[in-house]
């Protein structure tokens, strides 16, 4: 048995080719091309790699049709909903609106809610479909507007909109004279509640900034051929009231999809 396992080991090594330098990059592997027992060299630079490749959805609804050529092994969903627009401020003003939620195959990112005149909006919730497994994290709050009942009242600003996973929060409008900022493109950031002026009256009211959207990082690898989608629109922010500021709007959400190969 002994003079068998020599034999092999020495035919394996008369084997071996004439580039031994690189036989790093070559794995021996068992050949069933050439007959029971007989081996032959695996060239790594043979081996094919796919690169995963992406598809952005960043507004609107529709389907998603997986590719088919080649057809990936699995596909994962990054997703944000659409942040809640945060509140004016002065006498009189408005609230933000709602942010709308981003879907993806039964996963859902849900939209922030709206900054009120001085509470700041909820993030908004995240789960996952059927067949899918990864991370599903609600969204930020927006902070608190600011209310003075005092007879002198002071500069007042406005709440800071939620951030996402994916940041992208609106500044508060500042003391005195400042409209809130919006969240950032696609981000699914709560827009920035308007700062107050100092009127010297009691009842000055600042903007509550809205929450942000929910977030769904998700994989399947039992892709099906198509899947529906909607992208979170943006949200309003509240009209300015008497002596005050236009709230800051909440940003539209995102859905990024990745398509991953042998």
């Amino acid at each position: 048995m002994k003079r068998v396992y020599v034999l092999l080991l020495a035919l394996l090594a008369f084997a071996q080719p004439a580039t031994a330098g690189i036989t790093a990059y070559k794995v021996w592997r068992a050949d069933p091309t050439k007959g029971i027992g007989l081996w032959s060299f695996l060239d790594w630079h043979s081996i094919t790699y796919t690169a995963p490749t992406f598809q952005k959805f960043t507004s609107g609804s529709g389907t998603y049709t997986t590719p088919s050529n080649p057809t990936p092994l699995y596909i994962c969903v990054r997703m944000v909903g659409g942040g809640g627009g945060a509140a004016g401020s002065g006498t009189a003003a408005t609230n933000g609106t709602v942010g709308n939620d981003t879907t993806f195959g039964g996963n859902t990112a849900s939209g922030g809610a709206r900054g009120a005149l001085a509470g700041g909006g909820a993030g908004g919730a995240a789960t996952l479909g059927s067949g899918w497994t990864g991370l599903n994290i609600p969204g930020g709050s927006g902070a608190d507007g600011q209310f003075t009942t005092t007879s002198s009242a002071p500069l007042l600003s406005g709440g800071q909109g939620g951030a996402s996973a994916l940041g992208g929060a609106g500044r508060a409008g500042g003391d005195g004279a400042l409209a809130g900022g919006n969240g950032a493109t696609n981000s699914g950031g709560g827009g920035g509640g308007a700062g107050g002026q100092g009127t010297g009256a009691a009842g000055v009211v600042t903007g509550g900034g809205g929450g942000s959207g929910g977030y769904v990082y998700a994989c399947n690898t039992s892709p099906a051929s198509t899947y529906s989608y909607s992208i979170g629109a943006t949200a309003s922010g509240g009209s300015a009231g008497t002596s005050g500021f236009a709230g800051g709007s909440g940003a539209a959400g995102v859905a990024t999809v990745e398509e991953h190969y042998q």
